[in-house]
């Protein structure tokens, strides 16, 4: 169902962890967003951090920091209040105080023993990548995407100095254990070593040949190791920043590194799946820790020096018993972001399918983890119901294997349906249960090499019943009209248009015309008279099933819309967009009701349960929420939301009850970020004038001019709009991964922001 311009969202790690007691349950439905009811799942895994007395374990991801007992792995708290990912975290030298990192520019810092909110300091322009408390626990230091370190004091929250001269993000700081100097480790390829008190830059090592991910002092603070994307961990002399010694091995980026408590072995993480131990001194290699199957991002020592956790990019965090090399305990069910949801037909249970390969299944209402089925092997899953409740069809993301059949009570494999899928866009069974079509883009060597069909499968034996073939690129949705002779398809990059199917004929009824990017889902009214369509135009079409005509175009959305889904009762349209909100409309009149805040990433998918009265939204964040819609007063262009305990009403007007023209001009952040290779740059115009975008590399050199050419005052944010940056530079060349700048020139207004470019 979903456009193929998720999977360009490259950092997101990690997603949905299984709620395996009643503790763990109680926590994950701890701060709710309003009118929000349940929460599966724990969000993504940006960073671990262990309490200086090891008995804590903090777990930084998609909606706050998660804190485990380190011996048993049990959830204890949830601290919540960032708007966005959280992606780093650390304890003060005391353990009474926990430091966060967020995508929201900001830190916080929390007490530990209550989990209470004490300060939050603001500073910082981009994302916060690193923390690090000073050995003495008064200084607390922060690096950004926006190349800087800002040093604030530990107890009041003031800032105290600010650090520059990086030309990149800088990914990881650590203290000298005298607390003296502070080493910072950046994307623009250096090792920078500042003096604490004064802010003075005292050396810039370099010698990685590309961004430097991890830096760590030796307990002894005489030598400083570093990890980078160069594949090597370097040595460096503490004082004098001389290099020492190239530590080569890992298959590929040293993404963590860490000294063990005594500084005889140094322990890396690399995103080839392993974990690798050194002796320190020497260099030699020991050991290799392989359990993982996934790239470890993140490596910490308890205090004690006996166990050694990691985080992976298969969304686990792994305990090891560090004297034995053996592993201990998995925290597990992290996984890639939720890309659909479905209720059952009888909503006692909700399909989830995750960019890790696994489904799950949840009991609807009480929210519990039931099953996990297994056996795909890439992400990005599209999971389906069959009419009765009794079967569940899985499939989709880029080289997908297969069609997958389920079991929906026992969750027992029960065929699979294998045509060597380039990419399988969506999946839907017909009304009857009878038949399965699927979107895809197929390889054959028999029929003509890759091809772009949609095929109708016997649910029964697994056959091919018919092809529907004609098309000029990929299916990225699929979907029955309620009596089932009707199928739409939406296709793909080039292809923008719907295509209305006689199902028994297999014949091309109509094409229908008018959105400017790719058609990510299409979705039948309950009477089937009605077609909603959703893009990455950032708009909602909707049209008349017989004639095809364009009945009404959908604004609000400041993002690409990935999906929309009726109501059972065909009153409601609930549409999921990249701007990380859910939008109810009046499906009748097109109205706009009401929005739904809550996830902390892109929304992917939305799902009604057969009631009506409770709404599934999966986020790229990882979790999945549940919304009582029975708490909220839907008013036509008014937002009406009644406050929990009823003693309180919130008013807010739609988007299409105030003016559509910018009273400023602004440019407006790059989507998507990450990107590779393209991106779109949305800005607005508060008057006419001529625009330009200039892209310079870390290094302050001119990549690539756009000349946008005259323009009038406006809002540019969908893609037909927008500047759009191919990746390439002056001289038709895709540019390597790394920070640019672009710059937006329009009359005598100018504003820079950065873009990353991800590999």
């Amino acid at each position: 169902m979903k456009s193929a311009s998720l999977i360009s969202v490259s950092l997101v790690f990690a997603a949905v962890l299984f709620v395996q007691s009643s503790i763990a349950q109680d926590l994950t439905q701890s701060n709710l967003p309003e009118a929000a009811k349940t929460r599966l799942g724990k969000g993504t895994i940006f960073g671990i951090a262990y309490s200086p007395d090891g008995a804590r374990l903090a777990v930084a991801g998609g909606i706050g920091i998660w804190l485990y007992d380190a011996d048993t792995g049990a959830e204890i708290a949830l601290l919540s209040g960032h708007t966005r990912f959280v992606r780093s975290v650390a304890f003060s030298p005391d353990g009474k105080t926990l430091a966060s990192g967020s995508g929201d520019s900001t830190v916080r810092l929390w007490d530990v023993r209550t989990g209470k909110h004490r300060h939050v300091l603001e500073g910082h322009e981009d994302w916060v990548l690193s923390l690090a408390f000073s050995p003495d626990g008064r200084t607390l230091a922060s690096s950004s995407m926006d190349g800087i370190i800002q040093l604030w004091n530990a107890q009041t929250g003031a800032r105290l100095r600010t650090l520059k001269g990086h030309t990149e993000w800088v990914s990881s700081i650590a203290f000298s254990p005298d607390g003296a100097t502070l080493a910072s480790g950046s994307g623009d390829s250096t090792i920078r070593l500042w003096d604490v008190n004064t802010g003075i830059l005292r050396h810039s090592l370099e010698g990685h040949l590309f961004h430097v991910n991890s830096v760590a002092f030796s307990p002894d603070r005489n030598t400083l190791a570093s990890g980078g994307g160069d594949n090597t961990i370097r040595l460096w002399n503490a004082r004098t920043g001389e290099h020492r010694q190239t530590f080569q091995g890992q298959a590929d980026d040293v993404s963590s590194i860490a000294y063990s408590p005594d500084g005889n072995t140094l322990v890396s993480g690399s995103r080839d799946g392993t974990i690798r131990l050194w002796n320190a001194n020497n260099g030699q290699y020991r050991q290799t820790l392989e359990n993982h199957t996934g790239g470890v991002d993140f490596i910490a020592f308890s205090p004690d020096g006996n166990t050694l956790a990691s985080g992976s990019r298969n969304g686990t965090v792994r305990l090891w018993d560090f004297r034995l090399g053996q592993h201990v305990r998995t925290i597990e069910g992290h996984a890639g972001g939720v890309s659909s949801v479905t209720f059952s037909p009888d909503g006692s249970t909700l399909a989830s399918g995750s960019r890790d390969g696994m489904i799950r299944l949840w009991n609807a209402k009480s929210g519990q983890h039931r099953q996990t089925l297994e056996g795909h092997t890439t992400g990005g899953l599209s999971v389906v119901f069959s009419p009765d409740g009794g079967m569940l069809a899985s499939g989709g993301g880029w080289t997908a294997e297969a069609i997958r059949l389920w079991d929906a009570q026992s969750g027992l494999h029960l065929r699979t349906f294998d045509a060597d899928f380039v990419h399988l866009g969506s999946l839907a069974f017909s009304p009857d249960g009878g038949t399965l079509a699927s979107g895809a883009t197929i390889f054959s060597g028999n029929e003509g090499g890759v091809l772009h069909s949609i095929r109708l499968w016997d649910v029964r034996n697994g056959q091919h019943r018919q092809i529907l073939d004609g098309l000029t690129d990929e299916v990225y949705s699929v979907a029955f009209s309620p009596d089932g002779s009707t199928l739409a398809s939406s296709g793909g990059w080039s292809d923008y248009t719907i295509r209305l199917w006689d199902v028994r004929a297999g014949e091309h009824l109509l094409t229908l015309g008018g959105h400017t990017e790719p058609v990510s889902s299409v979705a039948f009214s309950p009477d089937g008279g009605t077609l909603a369509t959703t893009s990455d135009d950032c708009t909602i079409r909707l049209w008349d099933v017989r004639s095809g005509y364009h009945l009404q175009t959908l604004d609000g959305h400041t993002g690409p819309v990935y999906d929309a889904v009726y109501s059972p009762d065909g009153g409601t349209l609930a549409s999921a967009s990249y701007d990380g909100t859910i939008r109810l409309w009046n499906a009748r009149s097109g109205a706009y009701q009401q929005t739904l805040e809550g996830h902390n990433g892109p929304v992917t998918s939305v799902a009604f349960s057969p009631d009506g009265g409770t709404l599934a939204s999966g986020s790229f964040e990882g979790t999945i929420l549940l919304w009582d819609l029975r708490r909220t007063t839907l008013w036509g262009d008014v937002k009406r939301a009644a406050i929990m305990d009823g003693t309180r009403q919130s008013l807010e007007l739609s988007p299409s009850a105030t003016s559509v023209t910018p009273t400023e001009t602004a440019l407006l952040a790059n989507y998507p970020n990450p990107f590779n290779p393209e991106t779109w740059i949305p800005y607005r115009l508060g008057k006419p004038a001529d625009v330009t975008f200039t892209i310079y590399d870390g290094h302050g050199q001119k990549v690539r001019t756009l000349a946008v050419g005259h323009q009038p005052a406006g809002a540019y944010h969908n893609r037909n709009r927008a500047i759009y940056w191919d990746g390439r530079n002056q001289q038709g060349e895709f540019v390597s991964s790394g920070l640019y700048f672009g710059t937006l020139t329009a009359g005598d207004f100018t504003a820079t922001r950065k873009m990353l470019v991800g590999k």
